[in-house]
């Protein structure tokens, strides 16, 4: 029996009535401005009404009814991926379950559209159930930890971002059709959808009523409930499929709906609601509203101003600040292992790790003189070909030494494995800085403008984040959930302003890719020249870095000023952030990347894996922007998609040896 508290005494609780109560009056302000037939006609036959009644019966209430299911769903089925794998950050955002439905119909629709012309749920559930198939099957050795499961659903959750964003460069005009469906739309011609849509989720639903008892007992432990007879596997394996059928099916008729699942299931744990069943219908019921709320004023605000938005990016502009303040809130215990519960880097030092410095050589070399022309590959001795490739290559592997130096930082001051740039948003928000001064200034890119502009906005991300999480010592998924919430609703507002067809975001589309195509020498060799002036002055701070990384408390014992100290790191991190940001667009994986490879080789203290870090960093770019030159020849794939395909992939097989 659910335990009866006041109303009120939890804010989730009082957020959910006021959605209740928002979602019901802007569903009657509409229904009372479209309406102004007598009301038992909004049920009557449909040859039987005017034009104007017709439009509110097939569309507006059927777009409110999607909504309601759509959200209830992703919700619900968030609820459920929590429960099973124990884990509070698990949704089909952060298990890459929306992700791959999406992929699946974008490579569908391009390559075989014949695919979708009998629906498109086969194709979603296909794409969602393989990548939610890869993040289990990467996490399986350690057991699905919480934070290994997490890690490898961000991991292929950018990997499968960057096969989309290959596929939207080389056939724009076949893909956009589907990436601007894929921003999320609730609209609606009929009932067809929504109906269709009930009746999944009630099998669903139907199917679930099956595994509860089993889900219960399991909710002790997996030892308990296998004595106990429950079949473990089985049960988690049917679950996680219902989940990824769920999630599927919404992607697959509405597109992508941003924060809706994550947001009301962190909702629904902070109302206080015990049991599954009960968590799952008060999930249901939250995810619905906060969607249908969010579409209705879509809805209103398209009637009063003539602009029209895709629901998914602003329902994750709603849920990211929601679960932001969600998570302010929350009670600071931690719910599940920290970093240190995971694998520490060799006490003896690797032979490549001694060898690394001498790979940029070989790897400089071959960025300058080898590449694919008309005539196949050969080599280069032209100066005049070198002057126009030295400048890339000083730029991408300048920016490779900032991202991972800045991925160290933040690795030792939030003790957390999985932080860097991409993951804590602080990229995100960089270049939603920079295109808010395009956007909205006027200003064009490298001005002055753009650069502050980029700059305030990466240290407004991070320090963000630290002040959110300043009352719960850093906790690792607390600082994650924290970054995904910001990048989420950064992206939210770089894809809002990309679907309203501005041409300044079509020139923005490469830059936001991670090309270094644009370079000159002179702004080569400042990058180069500013990471390593970065580098030296963050090397005097490893003493600082390696007491932090133990405990705030032993780092004031020892004489630091934390606040002094944390507030230097921030300062430091968001200025490379922002620099390698800025300069070639927000390059994914180099600041997860290099200082996991440096630690694995056995660089255990902060300047080791400081040095280190940054020339596996550079050595990563400076790779991914040559092989991005030659792969396709003569088309191009960015530096940042480049080292997300080549980085993702070697940074799987490593989550699946640890």
């Amino acid at each position: 029996m659910l335990k009866q508290t006041d109303f009120f005494r939890r804010p989730a609780r009082a957020l959910m009535a006021a959605l209740a109560a928002l979602a019901l009056v802007s569903g009657l302000w509409i229904l009372k401005l479209q309406w102004v037939w007598p009301w038992p006609l909004l049920f009557a036959a449909p040859d039987t009404l005017p034009l104007g009644a017709l439009a509110v019966q097939q569309n507006t209430l059927p777009r409110m009814a999607m909504a309601l299911l759509a959200g209830g769903g992703l919700a619900a089925a968030a609820m459920l991926m929590q429960q099973v794998l124990r884990n509070p950050l698990a949704a089909d955002s952060t298990l890459a379950v929306a992700g791959g439905a999406q992929l699946a119909l974008l490579a569908a629709g391009v390559f075989f559209p014949a695919l979708l012309l009998h629906g498109t749920f086969a194709v979603a559930f296909a794409g969602a159930a393989a990548a939610l198939s890869a993040v289990l099957a990467l996490s399986a050795r350690r057991e699905m930890m919480p934070v290994t499961v997490v890690l490898a659903g961000l991991v292929v959750s950018l990997y499968l971002g960057s096969v989309s964003g290959i596929i939207t460069l080389f056939y724009s005009e076949e893909a956009r059709a589907v990436m601007q469906w894929g921003s999320g739309s609730l609209v609606q011609d009929s009932w067809h959808d929504s109906l269709g849509l009930l009746w999944r989720l009630a099998a669903a639903a139907a199917a679930l009523s099956l595994l509860l008892k089993p889900l219960n007992i399991m909710s002790l432990s997996d030892d308990q409930a296998a004595a106990l007879g429950v079949p473990v596997k089985a049960v988690r394996t049917a679950a996680l499929a219902l989940a990824a059928f769920v999630c599927a099916t919404v992607v697959g008729m509405v597109g992508m709906m941003g924060f809706v699942g994550l947001a009301a299931a962190a909702a629904v744990r902070q109302a206080g609601v015990r049991t599954l069943p009960a968590r799952l219908w008060a999930s249901f019921a939250a995810g619905g509203l906060m969607l249908l709320a969010t579409d209705n004023a879509l809805v209103l605000l398209e009637h009063y101003y003539g602009i029209a938005l895709p629901a998914g990016a602003l329902a994750a502009l709603i849920g990211a600040p929601l679960l932001l303040w969600l998570m302010a809130r929350m009670p600071a215990r931690p719910a599940f292992q920290t970093a240190s519960g995971g694998k520490t880097a060799p006490l003896r030092a690797s032979p490549w790790l001694r060898y690394s410095p001498w790979l940029l050589l070989p790897a400089a070399a071959l960025a300058l003189l080898a590449g694919n022309g008309a005539n196949g590959w050969h080599i280069d001795t032209d100066p005049a070909v070198w002057a126009l490739r030295y400048p890339r290559l000083l730029l991408a592997a300048g920016c490779g030494i900032m991202l991972a130096t800045v991925g160290v930082l933040l690795q030792r001051l939030t003790q957390n494995p999985m932080a860097s740039p991409e993951l804590l948003g602080i990229s995100s928000a960089t270049a939603l800085g920079a295109m808010t001064a395009v956007m909205i200034f006027g200003t064009t890119s490298g001005s002055a403008l753009f650069w502050f502009a980029g700059g305030a906005a990466a240290l407004l991300a991070l320090g963000l984040m630290m002040w959110l999480n300043r009352k719960n010592g850093l906790q690792p998924e607390k600082v994650l959930l924290t970054g995904m919430a910001l990048a989420a609703l950064s992206d939210a507002a770089i894809r809002t302003w990309s679907a309203m067809g501005d041409y300044r975001t079509q020139q923005l589309l490469i830059w936001l890719s991670g090309s270094t195509y644009h370079t000159t020498p002179l702004l080569s060799l400042a990058v180069a020249a500013l990471a390593c002036l970065l580098l030296v002055a963050v090397l005097p701070l490893s003493k600082w870095l390696a007491l932090l990384s133990l405990d705030s408390v032993v780092a004031q014992s020892a004489g630091v000023n934390v606040k002094r100290a944390r507030l230097v790191l921030i300062l430091l991190s968001a200025l490379l952030t922002a620099a390698a940001t800025l300069t070639v667009g927000p390059l994914s994986f180099a600041g997860l990347l290099a200082p996991h490879l440096a630690a694995m080789l056995g660089a255990r203290l902060p300047k080791q894996q400081l040095l280190y870090g940054a020339l596996l960093g550079a050595l990563m770019m400076a790779l991914a922007d040559w092989l991005g030159r030659q792969l396709a020849f003569p088309y191009e794939i960015p530096a940042g998609l480049t080292a997300t395909l080549i980085g993702g992939a070697y940074f799987m097989v490593l989550v699946r040896k640890l």
